[in-house]
């Protein structure tokens, strides 16, 4: 054999093995599972949501306490009621060294292996990143089920998270989470922004999807931060029930979400955050509007309620639901609904 012929052998011999070896590395890769998220599924026919919201989290040493209590109270909040599924309904981080601090807050989650989602606040804008980009840090949590559904709707974080029977078989409820935005370009439109005509029509769209599948609406709740203008509506009314000291502070423009609610059938309960001394729960329309207990120590103004979360129990059974006020005193404020 000639030296020539020798070296285009080898040659030859080398591009097959590196041909093998892509092929198997490509059968590894193909065979090996994808971090799989965690499916939401009833329990007994339970299934048990804890509602954190406005953390008001600041990485700075003149708020390490603040932090510590809150990240304490979690820890405790988890212990005691061990939900399936955890929502932060915004003004979770509002300063800086925003990465870090978001990895802080959903630790306690990773290590007890909790699944959550996040809603997005008007506060959660005043940081270092953006809202894409906290998303992005979320989502480092094999245990983060928050997405952003496409990218034509506004907002970041709009999501529908199904929770499937007992079986797996069928989904029996779903989550809405909306982006409620931050504050209107021009003032003329009050001091908070509204859920946008895009995130409305997405939710209509994402609604009808399921009905059709399910030949019926599908029972729903909602997760946002700022409140809707209908929660004024009930404040004063005799059958609400929780603190109701603050004014509602909501947007000046409706632009509405709440007739949508209505008109598709399926929302039977509302929970969001923002003003920090309400926790009420009222009807309307045959809807639950309820507010979350502030979890965050850290004080944006004069605050009056012990820190706490509040809890949503979904029946697999019924069209129901249960909710209460959990804060490290005991409970309060319990309510059933059933549409």
């Amino acid at each position: 054999m000639s030296f020539n012929l020798m070296k285009e052998n080898i040659y030859l011999i080398k591009q097959s093995y590196k041909q093998l070896l892509c092929c198997l590395l490509l059968v590894v890769c193909v065979a090996l599972p994808l971090a799989a998220k965690p499916i939401l599924k009833f329990t007994n026919h339970k299934f048990k949501i804890v509602q954190f919201t406005d953390l008001h989290w600041v990485n700075s040493p003149e708020y390490k306490k603040g932090n510590d209590s809150t990240l304490c109270l979690i820890k405790e909040m988890l212990k005691i009621e061990k939900p399936d599924l955890v929502v932060f309904t915004g003004d979770v981080v509002v300063a800086g060294k925003a990465v870090e601090s978001w990895k802080d807050i959903i630790q306690p989650l990773n290590d007890l292996k909790v699944p959550f989602a996040v809603a997005f606040g008007n506060h959660d804008t005043e940081t270092d990143i953006t809202k894409k980009e906290a998303l992005k840090v979320i989502q480092t949590s094999p245990y983060n089920l928050t997405y952003s559904d496409d990218g034509v709707t506004d907002g970041i974080g709009n999501c529908a998270l199904p929770i499937k029977s007992y079986d797996g078989r069928s989904d029996k409820w779903i989550l809405y989470l909306f982006d409620s935005h931050s504050y209107p370009k021009d003032s003329i439109w009050g001091s908070y922004d509204w859920i946008k005509n895009s995130q409305i029509q997405w939710y209509r769209s994402t609604s009808a999807k399921y009905t059709r599948k399910n030949g019926a609406p599908l029972p729903s709740v909602a997760f946002f931060h700022i409140p809707l203008p209908e929660y004024e509506y009930i404040r004063n009314q005799q059958a609400t029930i929780g603190n109701k000291t603050e004014q509602v502070c909501s947007p000046f423009y409706n632009s509405g979400l709440f007739t949508s609610f209505i008109e598709m059938g399926d929302i039977s309960g509302v929970f969001v955050g923002h003003d920090h001394n309400n926790d009420f729960a009222g009807i309307l329309a045959k809807i639950c509007l309820a507010y979350g207990r502030k979890t965050g120590y850290n004080s944006a103004y004069k605050e009056i309620l012990e820190r706490g979360a509040r809890i949503i129990e979904l029946d697999e059974k019924e069209n129901k639901f249960s909710t209460y006020i959990r804060t490290l005193s005991g409970t309060s404020f319990f309510m059933t609904y059933k549409r």
